[in-house]
């Protein structure tokens, strides 16, 4: 990989640290205490400490996999349900401890991705699947663009952002992370705005949302470092940024455990 310029990695790690030390700051008591019941009862959790349930739980603070879960329920152990199924990859909107339509939809989709026999209750052996590590990039990635870190992937107010946001000014070139074939390149439904979505192989798809311009089509094939757009603020945005996803087959997992490791950045992003 080409050597980054100082100033540039500089700017990225002072970023990093900022993002590190403000994040724990934003947690409620509660969702503290979602994290920690989580990873004592052997779920995975990742770096990110800031979710807030959007409900009024009841003082029964069952944990997840004490019970069958299924529609309907409500507690604690459904909200730690919602949470731990959007650190494999799954998330299913709020995080507010009731299980609705949304919930079992991504409790069917982590079902067969794991292989485990769909079935609109969180049971025994789903709860063991959701215990693994989740799936992670089989291939390096470069970084798109080089800019300072917005919100990672983790818990973000009361719902899950899966994906990584890199604030840039408008117009700011957004590179390819791989070489790959492009399988989406425009506007999308759903707060995306104008979307370029490559696919490496692998089972690896990584997508570049909320461009103010796209410069590839669907179905070319490009190389590494191949400019795919610019750095806008389209579909749900508040502002200029690139929103960076990484997909291993149907799961969202963690762009930063697949990118290109940069001395004294994701260490610093890492440690917080």
């Amino acid at each position: 990989m080409p050597t980054l310029p100082l100033k540039a990695v500089s700017l990225l790690a002072l970023a990093c640290v900022a993002l590190s030390i403000a994040a724990p700051a934003s947690a409620r008591p509660e969702s503290a205490a979602l994290d920690l019941e989580l990873r004592a009862g052997g779920f995975y959790v990742g770096l990110t400490h800031s979710a807030e349930p959007a409900t009024a739980l009841s003082s029964d603070r069952r944990s997840l996999g004490s019970r069958p879960l299924h529609l309907r329920e409500t507690g604690w152990d459904v909200a730690e349900l919602q949470l731990a199924l959007a650190w494999q990859g799954f998330p299913s909107g709020r995080i507010d401890g009731r299980f609705g339509l949304q919930l079992a939809a991504a409790l069917a989709r982590f079902q067969r991705a794991v292989g485990v026999p769909a079935d609109p209750v969180a049971a025994a052996t789903t709860i063991a699947a959701l215990r693994r590590e989740p799936p992670r990039a089989s291939i390096p990635l470069a970084w798109p663009l080089l800019a300072p870190l917005g919100d990672g992937f983790g818990p973000r107010g009361s719902r899950f952002h899966g994906g990584l946001d890199l604030i840039a000014s408008a117009g700011t070139p957004v590179t390819a992370a791989a070489p790959g074939r492009v399988t989406w390149a425009g506007s999308r439904p759903g707060g995306w705005g104008k979307l370029v979505t490559l696919s490496h192989g692998h089972r690896v798809r990584t997508m570049y949302a909320h461009l103010s311009t796209v410069r590839v089509k669907v179905g070319q094939w490009i190389a590494g470092g191949t400019v795919l757009g610019r750095v806008g603020a389209t579909g749900d945005a508040t502002g200029p940024h690139l929103h960076f996803e990484v997909r291993v087959g149907a799961a969202a997992t963690d762009p930063l455990r697949a990118l290109v490791r940069i001395p004294d950045v994701t260490e610093s992003v890492q440690s917080g």
